[in-house]
């Protein structure tokens, strides 16, 4: 008798101890699904450009400081200058007395309030004596830039070198237009040969 309320015991136990119950795999799916909608969610795809707390590259985009046409210009003159320009006249625009290039840092040649003759000048080059704060050069001859460079270019390069504060405070003129570029290249179109510094005066009596 004692045998058999024992073996019923044992049953009654093993039916206890079974695996758990099906809600914990119920529970269990939950949270699986849940986590991977909250990754879908606030990952930005795994994208490396997304960062917290933002969701997508698109609100990281949006943070973004929209520049204005001045600074635009600006920066892009600013390149042009590095890949044109700064092999001569330096990065900081003081030029090469040795080397015979003159300066475009507080040049009367550029901070005047008419560009045209300094567009000119970049659109079909320079040679002979050229006298630039106070000094005089010509040992070496500019060559046109006008093939390589669009109205935007030089309108942009001419801007970066006129507004460039870290040249002097009186580089503080307003940027140079692509359509100003354009009218001058135009008056100038039959022009093949470089400018001499007394045929640019005379081309260009106003700009002073």
């Amino acid at each position: 008798m004692a045998a058999k309320k024992q073996e019923k015991s044992m049953d009654k136990t093993s039916s206890n101890v079974g695996g758990p119950s099906p809600w914990v795999y119920v529970l269990m799916l939950f949270l699986v699904y849940w986590g991977i909608n909250y990754l879908d969610g606030n990952s930005g795809g795994f994208n490396a450009k997304v960062y917290a707390p933002h969701k997508n590259a698109t609100a990281v985009a949006n943070l973004k400081v929209q520049k204005s046409p001045e600074d635009l210009a600006f920066e892009d003159g600013a390149r042009v200058y590095r890949g044109i320009c700064a092999a001569c006249h330096q990065p900081n625009g003081k030029g090469s007395d040795n080397a015979g290039y003159p300066p475009l840092a507080g040049s009367e040649w550029v901070l005047t309030e008419s560009p045209d003759r300094v567009i000119a000048i970049i659109n079909n080059g320079l040679q002979g004596p050229i006298e630039v704060a106070g000094k005089t050069y010509g040992q070496v001859a500019m060559p046109a830039q006008g093939g390589a460079l669009s109205d935007e270019d030089i309108a942009n390069v001419m801007s970066y070198i006129r507004r460039n504060s870290d040249w002097g405070d009186g580089h503080n003129y307003s940027i140079i237009t692509a359509e100003q570029v354009s009218e001058v290249r135009a008056k100038i179109a039959d022009r093949t040969s470089a400018w001499t510094a007394e045929e640019l005066i005379n081309q260009f009596p106003d700009s002073q």
